[in-house]
């Protein structure tokens, strides 16, 4: 079952993101990423009205091994470039997750990375990565259909959805856990105490929806 996630992450919590903070009126927009078998190559668009950095700009840093401008429209351009293999990044990360990347821009002081993963250990595994690298990412939606159903079928609300959800994705359920109460509660912006009703309300009602209503099926079939 396909899962649609968002993260979102500011341009100083990784390498590519602090490369564009020094253009700060040009936009970014990463069409694809292609996993070769000596490198990832980013396919992206520069949008700005004023004049976009030289492929020259782009080379003098220490993330790209090559940049090459494939095509330009008005106030945008189409780029590739190699990320060198011994630089870690979030777009690493994502390639060694597996997952696919549908959209991954820049808009204003914040990145936006929309991913499509066929399980949610995918995710977990792009997390843990970027934990690992110091890459502070922040989950901020689920906006995917087949989840609404799915919510809507154990009866849960929205914001129970979204807890247990993300408290699934961040490992709260693994022994170890491996995160806490307090921090699932800033990314949703909630209070430890509410984060916890949601989680207890929507277990409540999985099971009310699951293994009681099966129980209950089982005993009216006598």
């Amino acid at each position: 079952m396909a899962t649609v996630a968002e993260f979102t992450t500011r341009p100083s919590q990784f390498p590519i993101g602090k490369v564009f903070a020094e253009y700060p009126m040009v936009n970014v927009e990463v069409e694809q990423i292609k996993q070769t078998e000596t490198a990832i190559v980013l396919y992206f668009w520069l949008i700005t009205e004023s004049t976009p950095p030289s492929d020259s700009e782009l080379m003098d840093t220490d993330i790209f091994s090559s940049v090459e401008l494939l095509d330009t429209l008005p106030d945008e351009s189409l780029y590739s470039a190699r990320l060198k293999s011994d630089r870690e990044s979030i777009f690493v990360g994502i390639t060694n997750a597996t997952v696919n990347l549908e959209e991954a821009k820049s808009d204003g002081p914040e990145w936006t990375f929309r991913l499509q993963a066929e399980s949610a250990e995918q995710l977990s595994t792009f997390q843990s990565y970027c934990k690992e690298n110091d890459f502070s990412v922040r989950l901020t939606r689920f906006p995917t259909q087949i989840q609404i159903f799915n919510r809507r079928e154990y009866d849960l609300t929205e914001k129970q959805y979204e807890a247990l959800t993300l408290a699934y994705t961040e490992g709260y359920f693994d022994k170890p856990r491996k995160t806490t109460l307090e921090e699932l509660g800033e990314t949703l912006g909630v209070t430890q105490p509410a984060v916890l009703a949601r989680l207890q309300n929507g277990e409540k009602n999985i099971l009310e929806n699951t293994i009681v209503r099966s129980v209950n099926s089982e005993a009216r079939s006598r």
